[in-house]
């Protein structure tokens, strides 16, 4: 063998060598064979290597629609099954499949649009355990857990507004987020992370109690530079010209439990302290809050909803501010009163009816009080049958 031979096949080898270093590493980290179609097996991926020439296709890791009403990750076909997901189609050009990932009771996660279900989903749970998942995050540019309560049915709290046979709470993270229960299908909150500290979500319902709860939460995941990131002391974040923003467990109908004072109990739950935001859209500069319309129930936040009858609930007349608003209320920073264009003059508002307001008070947030009780005290009546609140908001242009 002379020396140009010998040299050759060294450099053959070498070039060999690398080409598989390097598809082994990018197949590592999320790429796919460009023939790779649905069904084909390892062993003839790997017929498929040809040295030293070797095709490496990258695809970013997106949101994909699946062929149920979930949205999954566009990942390798391999990572999605060490992930425990469910395949449900291709997705970049066929090279990726879209991965659903779910997780029950007593998991762990640290992926990105990972859904968190109740036992049997959408079959009913019956209770009696309490059901915890723990999110990790998925990378340390991670700052915020969003949850999107895509369907969450748990029982009603009792007529003094306390979740006493289901609850929801979340811990761990940098947010302090209140214990709620009821319907709450559509609600968003945002959790910050604690540095790495997991965030942990536990469902505890009542075995006692035959109900056909059932959830279903999204977990995105939102990275430190993202636009959709809430402000501090946001839990709630909207976003929009317009839309509506309703308490939690808010719904027409009454609650069927009695409160400790005998009378029809209340939707509106206990302890409640938060903040919701609302994006300030490029060219507005103001924004309108107002009952929803063809609703008389929603703004119901303190005072006796039976005992009112059609001239007062739903009206201005049903609506009490300022110094009367001492157990439960909403805050506005700032109100205009839009009929009349003069300052509210205060900035709490309770009661079972809501003056539209207006404010061009900068960032655009609202905040929500309810005390520890719904009942009777001292110096106030109880509550009866409150259902807390549906505001429509409305941003004015500048």
């Amino acid at each position: 063998m002379n020396k140009i031979a010998f040299w050759f096949i060294i450099v053959s080898l070498i070039v060999a060598v690398a080409a598989f270093s390097v598809y082994e590493e990018e197949f590592n980290n999320k790429d796919i064979d460009a023939d790779f179609e649905e069904g084909t097996g390892e062993t003839e991926r790997k017929g498929k290597i040809l040295f030293p020439f070797v095709s490496i296709v990258r695809f970013a890791n997106t949101d994909c629609a699946s062929t149920n009403t979930m949205n999954g990750t566009c990942l390798a076909r391999r990572e999605c099954n060490n992930l425990n997901g469910t395949i449900t189609g291709v997705c970049a050009s066929r090279r990726g499949r879209c991965c659903i990932v779910s997780r029950t009771c007593g998991t762990t996660t640290n992926v990105n649009n990972t859904y968190f279900n109740s036992p049997g989903y959408p079959g009913a749970f019956s209770g009696g355990q309490t059901c915890t998942l723990i999110v990790n995050r998925c990378n340390s540019n991670i700052c915020q857990l969003r949850i999107d309560f895509l369907d969450m049915v748990l029982a009603q709290p009792d007529g003094d507004g306390v979740c006493s046979t289901d609850s929801i709470t979340i811990t761990g993270g940098n947010t302090i987020v209140p214990t709620i229960c009821g319907d709450n299908t559509g609600q968003t909150i945002f959790v910050d992370f604690n540095g790495n500290a997991a965030i942990t979500i536990t469902v505890t319902a009542s075995l006692a109690t035959t109900f056909s709860r059932r959830w279903s939460l999204k977990l995105i995941q939102l990275g430190c530079d993202c636009p959709g990131i809430a402000p501090n002391g946001c839990l709630q974040y909207y976003t929009g010209t317009s839309g509506t923003i309703n308490s939690f467990n808010y719904g027409s109908t009454a609650n069927t439990a009695l409160s400790s004072s005998l009378v029809t109990g209340t939707r509106q739950i206990v302890n409640l302290d938060y903040g919701i935001c609302i994006r300030m859209e490029a060219g507005y500069c103001g924004i309108q809050y107002s009952q929803t319309s063809n609703d008389v129930y929603s703004f119901t936040v303190s005072g006796d909803v039976e005992g009112a009858d059609n001239t007062v609930l739903g009206t201005t007349v049903g609506a009490v501010n300022g110094a009367a608003c001492t157990t439960d209320f909403v805050v506005i920073p700032n109100p205009t009163v839009v009929s009349t264009g003069v300052s509210a003059g205060t900035d709490r508002f309770c009661g079972i009816g809501f003056v539209p307001v207006s404010t061009g008070a900068k960032p655009f947030v609202l905040y929500v009080v309810t005390n520890a009780n719904e009942g009777a005290t001292t110096t106030t009546p109880p509550d009866v049958a409150n259902r807390g609140f549906s505001l429509a908001y409305s941003q004015i242009a500048c």
